[in-house]
């Protein structure tokens, strides 16, 4: 008979800190720990008395978490139906003690036997999917603890797999899932935090949440109970409203709240439309509150609104860049990577010389005046963009340097890009459908000298390719048809560092017929190296949105709408932190697996290309395992690629 003690962990567990409070209310020397005898037939919890006077018992859901995952981590080795059996015995001890604190029933404690990886990532996805769509409350702890717990009992569960004996694949999906599970509890703990940093404008939300959370709960608020609170919160913004001195808060709180607001506004207009007119008291209760409530709350979000022109960004700050780049398996940091950048900077400006010199310009701005200047007539991009591809997809073919599947090249599109998408995207954009970013006549005269100029013919030969084929639109057609179950992993460093690989490997190839369409590749090459520098010291805090735009027109050689258009979707269009310095730190780690595989003698240039498009869009440390078995999938974030 074994005797198991299991110590509460202020930082390990769940609430850790809240737990040991709570426990420790009235013996400020408790130390806690929990025990329980186990034989080979049965668990029996102890009635037992231990160091200190403790006994024993974890009694709500946080607490039963913790310990089964240290039990099933200890000497004993109990299987997952014995675990199953425990979880259970503990909760049904809990339920006679502390009532309904216990929680719900649990689950099971562990995954199916029969389960393979692939179940295991497609059941993940689609039960968290799920649980979005039923849990997306803002500024709401009820709903933010949902998700936590969602994510502790999945974290539970890849582990108890990890133990089985599934195939190197599969364990590389696991390694992947556990990392993707993380990931996401830092970006709820980050989301949460950003939220309570401007809590003291949130009353009026935090009020109304009641309602939205009892009716994701399917519990029904009685009318009377629901009227009250809509005027309560109504009357707390008319306090705001008063109390507040608005100028004293920056664009970046501004812009958490107004966005909390307006998601509060549309929830709460679903939880009216449900009952309104179905619920004759609902309606003679709250009908008035409610058009009094939505009135002063669209009165109150519009006091933080932006000017539509003005960028505003949240920069994220060093501590969560680095906890980002971890799940995204890069073993630098911020600095590091700025370095790297500023190396492959230092490159393009001694090719750019040659280029230069070979045009008989007076300097890069010349050089980049004499490329712009290609560019076609009003209506004649897609004629354009056409030709470029089938120019592209022929060298490639010639060169035998990767498959294309017949199918692949026949289904892509396109389509014209709006002009109020061209102010965020002001290049063309692909995948199946291209959409072409050139002006249209409600345009004024500038924007469309800016939207030619940008879209010359040597700017877009360079980026057909990363476009079309080989890039974005091969990428996801051969991701929809191996692997899928990856897609969640999804990650810019692969999807975009995919597509720049081909940039770098192109020049390489000599794919560029002359001078100016150098000019166009080293353009690009060198934004994507701005693009690190940029986006990096923006969210380190050391770089405004202005000092972005700044460092674009006069390092790279942006026309300044197309500037502030670049600098606009990176930091406020829904990319993430890392989404723009992957470019190039992606197809950095591209060409540097390719080194060691092609160069290696493992497989020829085709076979590392077609491969890796057979892997999903997963962290290129995770192609490297899947290619490499050589390496450890234990290790494999810790993957030095800038060696």
């Amino acid at each position: 008979m074994d005797l198991v003690i299991v110590q509460i962990d202020e930082t390990g567990m769940l609430n850790g800190q809240a737990v040991c409070d709570r426990l420790k209310k009235n013996n400020p020397n408790l130390g806690m720990p929990w025990f329980v005898f186990t034989d080979a037939t049965k668990n029996v919890l102890a009635d037992a008395t231990g160091p200190n006077g403790n006994v024993g018992c974890p009694m709500m859901p946080e607490e039963r978490d913790w310990f089964i995952n240290c039990v099933r981590k200890s000497r004993i080795n109990l299987s997952d139906a014995q675990l199953n059996e425990l979880q259970l015995m503990l909760h049904k001890y809990a339920i006679e003690v502390v009532g309904d604190e216990a929680g719900a029933l649990p689950t099971t404690t562990a995954p199916p036997l029969e389960a393979t990886t692939t179940d295991l990532l497609i059941q993940y996805g689609a039960d968290r999917s799920a649980l979005q769509r039923k849990w997306n409350i803002p500024f709401s702890s009820v709903n933010h603890q949902r998700h936590i717990d969602f994510e502790n009992r999945w974290i539970a569960w890849v582990e108890i797999a990890q133990q089985r004996d599934y195939p190197r694949n599969g364990q590389i999906d696991l390694a992947l899932l556990h990392n993707h599970i993380l990931s996401h509890i830092a970006e709820l703990q980050l989301t949460r935090a950003k939220q309570k940093d401007v809590g003291d404008f949130l009353w009026p939300v935090q009020r109304l949440n009641a309602l939205l959370e009892a009716k994701a709960k399917r519990e029904f608020t009685t009318p009377e109970k629901a009227a009250g609170i809509l005027n309560s919160a109504a009357n707390t913004i008319d306090r705001l409203i008063d109390d507040v001195d608005f100028d004293e808060v920056d664009a970046v709180r501004a812009q958490r709240i107004y966005r909390v607001l307006n998601s509060s506004r549309r929830l709460l207009d679903g939880w009216f439309d449900f009952s309104m007119d179905y619920d004759p008291l609902f309606s003679w209760w709250c009908e008035q509150p409610y058009n009094t409530l939505v009135e002063k709350m669209d009165t109150y979000r519009e006091l933080f609104s932006a000017d539509e022109d003005e960028i505003i960004g949240d920069p994220i700050g060093e501590a969560a860049l680095l906890q980002q780049l971890g799940y995204a398996m890069i073993p630098y940091s911020p600095d590091d990577l700025i370095a790297i950048a500023e190396r492959e900077f230092a490159w393009c400006e001694t090719e750019k010389n040659k280029v230069i010199a070979e045009l008989g310009a007076r300097n890069w701005t010349d050089a980049l005046r004499m490329a712009k200047a290609v560019h076609v007539a009003p209506g004649e991009q897609p004629t354009m963009i056409k030709e470029l591809h089938d120019e592209s997809v022929s060298f490639l073919r010639e060169r035998d340097l990767l498959t294309i599947p017949d199918l692949a090249d026949e289904v892509w599109r396109m389509q014209m890009m709006s002009p109020a998408r061209q102010k965020v995207s002001p290049y063309f954009t692909g995948g199946e459908v291209i959409s072409i970013s050139y002006p249209t006549d409600s345009m004024t005269h500038e924007e469309k000298m800016k939207s030619m100029l940008g879209n010359n013919r040597h700017f877009s030969r360079a980026t057909v390719h990363h476009e079309l084929i080989p890039g974005h639109h091969l990428q996801n057609y051969m991701a929809k048809r191996w692997n899928t179950q990856r897609s969640m992993f999804y990650t810019p460093f692969y999807v975009e560092g995919w597509a720049l690989y081909w940039e770098l490997l192109l020049w390489d190839l000599n794919f560029p017929q002359n001078a100016l369409d150098k000019v166009g590749m080293l353009f690009w090459r060198s934004h994507r190296c701005a693009r690190i520098i940029f986006s990096l010291n923006f969210h380190l805090g050391n770089w405004t949105p202005q000092q972005c735009i700044d460092f674009l027109v006069k390092r790279v050689g942006h026309e300044r709408l197309n500037a502030e258009a670049e600098v606009r979707r990176s930091v406020q269009g829904g990319y993430g932190p890392l989404y723009q310095a992957a470019y190039m730190l992606g197809g950095l780690q591209l060409r540097a697996l390719a080194k060691n595989l092609v160069d290696g003698k493992q497989m020829s240039l085709k076979q590392f290309h077609d491969r890796v498009l057979r892997q999903g869009p997963i962290p290129i440390a995770a192609v490297r395992a899947n290619l490499d078995e050589n390496v450890k999938i234990s290790t494999m974030a810790n993957w030095e690629f800038n060696d």
